[in-house]
């Protein structure tokens, strides 16, 4: 547990620094682009935890290719994330059918699917897919997945990460209107982010959401001691996730508007079937996919 409490407060840490420095940052960095504080906040938080953790690492002696979860051979990891990744389109665009066919999801009026407006969504989608992927999961099933799996094996490890990854998901996820921002603005930021966690009856269907995506992941990790299969389905997730939220807006007019939470018009208790779906078929048919993806032992 030792290793789980220094990756939780490092990251605390990291947090309320980038509170304190990102409305100044934002002033220097807003005559260059028109960026929202939020995006602007979020990036400096990234840049101050990364740091922070890297250091982290270093003192838990995670130096390794494998210790960060890069096991496998360059050639054969890309080739397992990539198909993977497409296993990560497919199962998306499931949920993505019913989000649309029960009318939950309808057409944005200002999208129009010409090829060019196609062609940048499918880009913007998978530059996101790819950078979140391979961010993420280098954090969560990489190194702190090994920090943790040291002291208590590997089932405490994707149990412990999991929740940690959920509630990280609300950061940023507030919005601050222009005209109140100011110099407290990067700690209300921070505070607007998580108070909601405290009403329960809010955020639970997010929450829930999160959660399951983060033990499949760790699921994976689990079963291969490496994170290819990880990024993959992490990466071919937010690839449809971000072609959503580019092309459509959320309804309330559905027979089935419970299934979508308000947080984000996109996250909801539809998800929990979805997953349980994904995990078991990897958990029964992982005598078919696991030893292609496995990390060789040591």
């Amino acid at each position: 547990m030792r290793a789980f409490a220094w990756f939780g407060a490092v990251i605390v840490l990291g947090l309320g620094l980038s509170a304190l420095i990102a409305y100044p940052l934002y002033t220097v960095v807003a005559g260059v682009g028109d960026w929202p504080f939020h995006r602007v906040a979020s990036r400096i938080a990234m840049l101050v935890v990364g740091l922070e953790l890297l250091w982290l690492c270093r003192r838990l002696d995670i130096r390794t290719q494998s210790a960060w979860g890069y096991g496998l051979p360059w050639r054969r990891f890309l080739s397992v994330s990539a198909a993977w990744g497409l296993a990560g389109i497919l199962t998306a665009a499931l949920g993505a059918l019913f989000l649309l066919r029960s009318g939950l999801r309808v057409a944005a009026q200002d999208f129009t699917a010409t090829p060019a407006a196609l062609a940048r969504v499918a880009l913007v989608s998978l530059g996101s897919g790819i950078a979140v992927a391979l961010l993420e999961e280098s954090v969560m099933r990489g190194a702190m997945h090994t920090a943790i799996e040291r002291e208590s094996g590997p089932w405490a490890a994707a149990l412990l990460t999991a929740p940690l990854f959920a509630i990280l998901h609300f950061f940023a996820k507030a919005r601050i209107p222009p005209e109140l921002l100011g110099w407290g603005s990067g700690v209300d930021l921070l505070l607007r982010s998580f108070v909601p966690l405290s009403h329960p009856g809010l955020v639970l269907d997010a929450f829930l959401s999160w959660l399951v995506v983060g033990l499949i992941l760790s699921l994976t990790r689990v079963l291969t001691g490496n994170i290819a299969v990880a990024i993959g389905l992490h990466a071919g997730w937010v690839f449809v996730l971000r072609a959503l939220q580019q092309s459509t807006v959320r309804s309330t007019s559905s027979a089935y508007a419970e299934w979508v939470g308000r947080f984000d018009g996109l996250l909801g208790y539809w998800l929990l079937p979805w997953g349980l779906g994904i995990a078991a078929a990897l958990w029964l048919l992982r005598a078919r996919w696991v030893p292609a993806a496995r990390s060789l032992p040591g």
